[in-house]
């Protein structure tokens, strides 16, 4: 099988979520074929390995197929998991998401059909969230159907969620993205100097750096997010200012009103403007 889309998952300390909230709803709610590239960031059980290829023979339908990539007994942090996750991808497409997502259905067909016409390095995409508490994005769906895996309300998400479905287009640029890997070989990868918050601020200005203008978030394409249950582990850079110090330090030559990403980029990128 010549997967489609390569899904990119970093995951840390999230068994948990791993198994019951994105491996589950990827198995149950795809379509399309799709290879899904995990990276044991530490901390997911050393039986990860077994439980993950016994799985996928047990349960994953025939369109996924799955592969596991291993840190050295370390949190590498996020960005140099989806460098290391992009060495083996073999789909046209990336998608960059965390352990705390739940992709509905539609999510990859509705990708695939925004970006049809589209040159590949002109686009950076993204799914639209049903959040179960307050999102800053105006775009993005407030609907509780739990906000911890003990409290999740799968079936009910899986019996309301096209109420929420609408064939429209905004300007937006949020995680999880979604880029052809033309446009992934022409950045570079991501930044590794990132070990989690501010990166996916990073990505966005590293796009329009190279001229992406289309950041649009795709409305049928939804998932529900756990909100920052997947980030919550994680000490290392939580809580910092640094990772948005080095934002501006790294761009402030090539954009010299650089400043605070939640600042900037509203200024920057027409967000929440529908074309579609």
């Amino acid at each position: 099988m010549n997967p489609k889309i390569s899904i990119f998952l970093p995951a840390f300390r999230s068994k948990d979520l791993l198994y019951n909230v994105f491996f589950k709803g990827l198995c149950r709610n795809t379509k399309e074929n799709v290879e899904l590239i995990l990276y044991d960031n530490t901390g997911n059980g050393e039986d990860i390995e077994k439980i993950l290829i016994d799985g996928a023979k047990e349960l994953v339908p025939k369109n996924i197929t799955v592969k596991l990539r291993l840190s050295n007994n370390e949190n590498v942090g996020l960005n140099k998991a989806f460098n290391d996750c992009a060495k083996v991808a073999e789909g046209e497409y990336f998608y960059l998401c965390h352990t705390d997502m739940y992709v509905l259905p539609g999510w990859d067909t509705a990708l695939l059909s925004a970006c049809l016409n589209l040159a590949p390095i002109s686009f950076l995409l993204c799914s639209r969230s049903i959040e179960p508490g307050y999102s800053h994005v105006k775009s993005q769906i407030r609907k509780d159907y739990g906000n911890e895996l003990n409290n999740f309300q799968e079936e009910k998400l899986l019996k309301e969620y096209k109420q929420f479905v609408e064939n429209k287009i905004v300007v937006n640029a949020r995680m999880p993205f979604f880029m052809h890997r033309k446009l992934w070989e022409r950045l570079g990868g991501v930044d590794e100097k990132y070990h989690s918050f501010c990166s996916d601020d990073d990505i966005i200005q590293d796009c329009y750096y190279h001229n992406v203008r289309r950041f649009y978030m795709i409305y049928d394409s939804l998932i529900y997010h756990l909100q920052g249950k997947s980030n919550s582990q994680q000490t290392i850079d939580k809580d910092k200012d640094w990772p948005y110090r080095y934002f501006v330090e790294k761009w402030k030559a090539k954009y010299p009103d650089i400043c605070h990403p939640g600042q900037y980029h509203p200024g920057l990128i027409p967000f929440e403007l529908r074309v579609k």
